[in-house]
């Protein structure tokens, strides 16, 4: 028997060194007092190691607190904690401070009475409960520490304190900070009853190395001003008014608008508070000692052995949306927070409910729901007209392209065929014209009174006229296009204009240039006819560079000048294609052969460049050049 309590001291005892990263005196009992020292174990867990608070901020406050014990145990342990000597609270994972920070810890006053309004002013401007607990040395961590010292030592500023407690952690997280409080008080007493509980090795070592953390915590109680004696003297009333503060703590939990409900692990429930009356229509004498199916629909019963199950587990079950009963058998939809209740030596015993009424967030959700699916049937329909729209949009945008080509084609195909009415025709008459006189002169010479001036300046009049007509013919549709290519064309055309215009044109063709199809040659010629056409005519510029190059699938064609350029608002026209018919027919020449043409500009001039694909596109028609003439003739100047 002896054997079998060694073993079970020996458990013990490896338990809480894997849990502190050290094994404590204040757990080192006598083997006849295992269980008792089993249970103090089973409470440090429940209300101190397994506290869903922080870690650091639990080990910060219990040193904090243990500044009032006479018995300097708890102190210097809970330091040693703090400073990586062990875990703090138990976890691995806790950050060690430094012996700066302890010590500014340990020498915080304890305000009391006027000293204590602006903690109690701090809490107070929190509308809602903290979101997450204040990191350490911050003014909130002061606060809590102050207010929770109050209470622990059930001081006059007692009740105050916990309803400011109450109000910034919520009620819930004020029920852990309690039971934390509780542990510690009881932690104090113990080793006050015990003083066989030395230090251990490693604090006594920390005490001899660190003079002023150990002048902090081998001062005594008296730390704190007095505080001790000063509370002693008033025990009796502050033990009265403890009873009020447990009274306020069930008040609060019975003014809570959401219904809290605890049950044992085999589902009978054993508390019920005035929100959980309202909610489901029992009153607490009703409910209590009903088992929790009560108010659980016959569909829903195999939730209850689920959450259970997950409970034993110690698993928290936060905002589960599910339905349940009222007393009126009115199905009501509502969202669940199940917590495990572990007892004094931590074992999960049963489980707490906060339930909500969830109607109205469910109807929303159905409001949206719905909202959402006709939002998608109606952006379904709209993508589909959409999708018709744009479809119709290209088609006809297509069909507009193609009958803007047609147009261009027939345009070229009628200068065509107004250029050899004017050559051919008009020329002809007027050859014959010109003949006529020269017979008209040769017969005058004979006669008397002839006028030989008035007769020879009605035949310089018909070969002015036969000239301009020959030439609006040519510039119309060149000739040399056809017979010898962009590159004859271009320089014809550019020698005409420098003799008509006084503009200094450079032509920079390559001699490689070679032919392009016919139709691409006519888009080139045309490009550089309106480009040279709007710099005469606008631009105030004395010179202008044409230049035209070629790769092994397209032709490309820039011509610049040095004018005033293009104003800013006409050149926003002109990229929006809001532009003359000149630049809009240059650009839709352009495209219909899936080209590209751009037009920059500034005050310093502009330019206008043209890309073509020399693979003809097939919705091009391949038109064939007509002959402006079946004899030959001398080219006329430009």
């Amino acid at each position: 028997m002896l054997e079998s309590m060694g073993n079970e001291v020996s458990d013990l005892a490896r338990r809480v060194e894997e849990r502190f990263g050290v094994l404590p005196n204040f757990f080192r009992l006598a083997p006849e007092t295992l269980e008792i020292t089993e249970k103090l174990w089973g409470f440090a867990q429940a209300a101190y190691l397994d506290n869903p608070l922080p870690s650091i901020f639990k080990e910060r406050l219990f040193v904090h607190l243990s500044r009032f014990c006479a018995v300097r145990y708890c102190i210097g342990r809970h330091v040693g904690f703090l400073l990586g000597l062990g875990r703090p609270a138990g976890d691995p994972t806790a950050r060690a401070q430094s012996v700066a920070e302890v010590v500014a810890l340990l020498r915080r006053p304890f305000p009391r009475a006027q000293e204590l309004q602006s903690h109690l002013s701090r809490c107070a401007a929190c509308s809602t409960p903290l979101l997450e607990m204040p990191l350490p040395d911050t003014p909130m961590e002061d606060s809590i520490f102050v207010l929770s010292g109050h209470v622990f030592l059930k001081t006059s500023d007692c009740l105050p304190s916990l309803e400011a407690l109450s109000r910034l952690l919520g009620p819930i997280r004020l029920q852990y900070l309690l039971l934390f409080l509780t542990f510690v008080r009881a932690a104090h007493y113990w080793t006050e009853t015990h003083p066989e509980v030395a230090f251990e090795e490693d604090i006594d070592k920390l005490l001899v190395t660190h003079e002023a953390l150990a002048a902090c915590i081998l001062a005594g109680p008296d730390v704190s001003d007095g505080v001790p004696q000063s509370l002693l003297n008033e025990l009796p009333a502050l033990r009265l008014k403890a009873d009020k503060a447990i009274g306020l703590l069930a008040a609060i939990v019975d003014s809570s608008d959401d219904a809290i409900v605890s049950k044992t692990l085999e589902g009978v429930i054993t508390s019920w508070n005035a929100a959980a009356e309202r909610l489901f229509g029992y009153t607490p004498s009703e409910a209590v000692g009903q088992h929790i199916s009560l108010i659980i629909p016959a569909s829903r019963r195999d939730e209850e052995t689920i959450i259970i199950e997950q409970i034993k587990q110690g698993q928290r079950i936060e905002h589960f949306d599910t339905i349940r009963v009222r007393k009126d058998n009115t199905p009501l939809d509502i969202s669940l927070t199940i917590s495990p209740v572990r007892d004094a030596r931590g074992a999960i015993i049963g489980a707490s409910k906060i339930a909500r009424d969830a109607t109205e967030r469910k109807r929303i959700d159905r409001q949206l729901r719905e909202s959402e699916e006709r939002y998608r049937t109606l952006a379904g329909a709209l993508d589909t007209q959409v999708q018709f729209r744009t479809q119709e949009l290209v088609r006809r945008n297509s069909e507009l392209r193609d009958l803007s080509g047609r147009l261009l084609e027939s345009q070229d195909v009628e200068r065509r065929h107004i250029a050899r009415e004017l050559h051919d025709s008009a020329g002809q008459t007027l050859t014959a014209l010109a003949m006529q006189l020269a017979r008209v002169s040769e017969d005058a010479k004979k006669h008397p009174g002839y006028l030989p001036k008035d007769v020879q300046d009605a035949q310089e009049l018909v070969q002015q006229l036969s000239q301009e007509i020959r030439t609006t013919s040519y510039l119309l549709h060149p000739p040399l296009l056809d017979e010898s290519g962009i590159a004859s064309a271009l320089g014809w055309y550019v020698q005409g204009l420098k003799e008509r215009s006084r503009l200094e044109i450079t032509l920079e063709v390559p001699d490689t240039l070679g032919r392009f199809p016919s139709e691409i040659e006519i888009v080139v010629f045309r490009v550089v006819q309106e480009s040279l056409t709007n710099i005469h005519r606008h631009s105030g510029s004395k010179t202008a560079l044409i230049r035209v190059e070629r790769d092994e699938n397209k032709v490309h064609v820039t011509v610049e000048d040095q004018g005033k350029g293009i104003p800013p608002e006409r050149l926003a026209e002109i990229q929006s294609e809001g532009s003359g018919v000149g630049i809009r027919g240059m650009r839709e020449r352009v495209r219909h052969f899936r080209g590209d043409l751009s037009i920059r500009s500034n005050g310093s001039g502009t330019t206008v460049s043209a890309t073509l694909p020399l693979k003809v596109s097939p919705s091009a028609r391949n038109t064939a050049p007509e002959a402006v003439s079946t004899n030959p003739s001398p080219y006329p100047t430009a």
